[in-house]
């Protein structure tokens, strides 16, 4: 392996948000995926170890100061240029061969470099935050469906999330103002908030699926065979984790990689880590109801509708039964996340909801 080679993985990993996520030792799930990503390349354990120690450092020290950033980095390139010129005067012992003498020196200027990019993307994301300078950024709250066959999350943005039993989610307070991301274990079915300026993106074991509104499932269970996408409604783009262009797919303002329309499904096999396009009869991937109902009233009971709303979801709704004993709705509400379909009956009903986690209480007037 060139240094050049080496340098492009060592950043392609600590451009990884998955990767980051799993080396501050947050995603122990994660460990099998890292092993095979190494497993898979030259020198992929060395250039793990040394990502995973710069991440490490990085995240357990104080904040530095630019100039102590900018010393890092003067050192670094001074002990590279010194290794360097004794490497071409040929004072190293033959035992050190020129890969060992130019892996060496990438190491050590990497180092700098490294430190100075994650500090920087640290500093920056903190900037973007809206609540930057307080502790609640940093952490990431899990929910974690153990009991119910599903279970409703409310994501930051007002996107919906069902999560299918024994899975979990991972999401951040609040979340940037350039993506937004999330780290699914398990089985999930997403109803993303329309928004092409802000991508979100789902991290589900060694795939990454990138969308600016839609709906769609995702099956990555920690020790399955295969990760699925299904999409109901819209656009989905995945891409592998470890694909050389990860990157370049990320930052695309379109959605490009492997595309996925309705009704298409995307079939990532974790052994030979190919990923194939295949046509569905049905979206139905996780056979929970939300997949493939319709959402479409007319002229339809409220009482009735807010039963489906609460049947597919995972939640209870809580409203006045004979006040509204009269109220109909017509209406199609498609692919829009739970809080959209609220605003728009209560918009017809005259009505105001609140929701407390997965209870939702509606309060309206009786209709004549």
């Amino acid at each position: 392996m060139t240094p050049e080679t080496f340098n492009l993985s060592l950043q392609e990993l600590l451009d990884d948000p998955a990767f980051v996520e799993w080396a501050t030792g947050n995603r122990p799930v994660d460990d099998g995926h890292w092993e095979r990503w190494a497993a898979s390349r030259e020198s992929g354990h060395q250039i793990l170890s040394k990502a995973r120690e710069l991440v490490s450092d990085v995240h357990n020290s104080a904040i530095f100061s630019d100039e102590y950033i900018n010393h890092k980095i003067g050192n670094a390139l001074s002990i590279a240029k010194e290794i360097e010129t004794r490497r071409s005067r040929s004072v190293f012992p033959m035992i050190l061969s020129g890969w060992n003498v130019a892996a060496s020196l990438l190491i050590i200027a990497g180092l700098g470099f490294a430190v100075f990019r994650i500090y920087q993307n640290n500093r920056l994301q903190s900037k973007q935050s809206p609540v930057a300078g307080t502790e609640e950024q940093n952490v990431l709250r899990e929910v974690t469906n153990s009991e119910r066959s599903f279970k409703y999350v409310q994501l930051p943005d007002g996107s919906s999330v069902v999560l299918h039993k024994n899975s979990s989610l991972k999401y951040p307070s609040h979340f940037s103002a350039s993506k937004r991301e999330v780290l699914l274990t398990g089985e999930a079915f997403f109803e993303v908030t329309k928004n092409p300026d802000q991508p979100f993106f789902v991290y589900a074991g060694d795939l990454v699926a990138k969308v600016h509104g839609t709906s769609f499932s995702i099956k990555a269970m920690a020790d399955g065979k295969q990760v699925l996408v299904a999409v109901k409604t819209g656009k989905v783009s995945v891409f592998k984790q470890t694909d050389t262009r990860a990157n370049e797919y990320k930052n695309e303002r379109e959605l490009t990689a492997l595309v996925l329309t309705s009704n298409q499904q995307a079939t990532f096999e974790r052994a030979h880590a190919t990923l194939v396009r295949s046509t569905l009869n049905s979206p139905v991937l996780l056979n929970i109801p939300i997949e493939n109902q319709e959402f479409t009233y007319s002229e339809t009971p409220a009482a009735q509708v807010f039963d489906a709303l609460a049947a597919a979801y995972g939640v209870s709704i809580d409203f006045n039964r004979e006040a509204m004993a009269h109220c109909s709705i017509t209406a199609t509400l498609g692919d829009e996340p739970l809080e959209n379909k609220l605003k728009w009956l209560c918009t017809i009903l005259e009505a105001e909801y609140v929701i407390t986690n997965d209870k939702i209480t509606i309060h309206g007037n009786p209709c004549r």
